[in-house]
């Protein structure tokens, strides 16, 4: 089953044989748009849902999709071709065209000293910090940069009657952004000096987020971006740990999970619980999971990615719908990895299988020794 993309967006193109990523223009009533799609690595039309789809779009498709963020990605993970995915994005980008011409013609009403304004106050922050404005001056984009010079973006939306009323932002932040804003107004000046505050509340832990994405494998999420507060580190082909980092507290004790194979899990709870309490609030985090786990993490100089990111022994690939094989044969000489769902849907069709409160057992499908895992919620 192919799907008939051409159809709808004749100049979104295919550009690999397995047709698993999409790039072009996209045209909707009298706008072009630049758009590039990469499909789940298991991804089979008519028969997965396109959750996990990445999906970018040049600075304008961007700014206009800006609010439909949530909206896009809940009607991924419910279309099961990219055909039917694309008649609804379609219309979402027509809608989002129809308001924004509505908000330029409201611009057009706008009395001049409004732009004089923006203007002004672009000027004092600096024009250099200036990365996008709205030709109807609705939306605008600024950079910062923090401490360790990562640039960080700040997309301002503006009501017609600001500075009255405050301006939305939106940032890639760990925690909510909450602007203070007085009842008599204020300025862009404002907005972004107290943006610029909030990155230095977080330098510390970007820092240490940072060290862990350079030097180890990362398995989850694929690609980080700076208000993910969870990292998935493999420690082996059959085991990670995914830890959850407090943003304000970064070097306090993450929360974390064990995964993978239980013989090779086994040994590394055992270190956990035994040395927890030389948690070192001075050392980084990866520096204190190396002590606490008694292991050396495999390293991006010294191991490949295919050692590590094992496709699933029962689809065949490394991503499924988002999810990456967690659960794995225990018996040593196989250790083979599969996706949780795939498992327990082989699982399920073994008429020697058993079912005992959520949890099926059965046999490996490579080495046939006993292997169990949680029934599908």
């Amino acid at each position: 089953m192919m799907d008939d993309v051409g159809s709808i967006f004749p100049t979104l193109l295919p550009v690999d044989s397995k047709f698993k990523i999409y790039e072009g223009f996209i045209n909707v009533k009298e706008d072009t748009f630049h758009v590039r799609i990469e499909l789940p690595a298991g991804y089979q039309p008519g028969v997965s849902t396109l959750d996990g789809t990445i999906l970018d779009g040049d600075h304008r498709l961007s700014l206009l999709l800006a609010d439909c963020v949530d909206v896009i990605s809940q009607r991924l993970s419910l279309s099961n071709t990219l055909s039917a995915f694309l008649v609804e994005f379609k219309h979402i980008v027509e809608h989002c065209l129809a308001t924004s011409n509505t908000a330029s013609e409201q611009a057009l009403a706008l009395p001049p000293k409004f732009f004089s304004k923006i203007v002004e106050e672009i000027g004092v922050i600096g024009w250099e910090r200036l990365t996008f404005v709205d030709p109807s001056f609705s939306s605008l984009q600024l950079s910062a940069q923090d401490d360790a010079q990562r640039t960080h973006p700040i997309t301002v939306h503006l009501h017609s009657n600001y500075p009255i009323s405050a301006p939305r932002c939106t940032v890639d932040l760990p925690v909510a952004f909450d602007l203070r804003w007085s009842s008599k107004g204020g300025c862009l000046q404002e907005v972004y000096d107290q943006f610029t505050q909030a990155l230095k509340l977080y330098q510390d832990f970007w820092n240490l987020m940072d060290e862990i994405d350079s030097n180890v494998w990362v398995l989850e999420p694929e690609k980080p971006n700076r208000s993910a507060l969870l990292r998935r580190i493999a420690i082996s082909s059959t085991a990670s740990v995914q830890i959850e980092v407090d943003p304000v507290k970064p070097r306090s004790l993450p929360i974390m999970q064990l995964l993978g194979a239980a013989q090779a899990v086994a040994p590394l709870k055992e270190h956990l619980n035994r040395n927890l309490d030389q948690w070192d609030l001075y050392q980084s985090i990866l520096d204190n999971l190396t002590v606490l786990l008694g292991v050396e993490f495999p390293s991006k100089a010294t191991t490949k990615e295919e050692e590590l990111f094992v496709a699933c022994g029962i689809c065949y690939t490394y991503r499924l719908n988002n999810a990456t094989p967690v659960e794995a044969c225990a018996y040593e000489r196989c250790k083979q990895p599969f996706h949780q769902l795939c498992l327990y849907e082989w699982l399920r069709t073994l008429s020697t299988s058993r079912v005992s409160y959520n949890v099926i057992f059965g046999t490996c499908p490579y080495c046939s020794q006993p292997i169990s895992v949680k029934t599908a919620s």
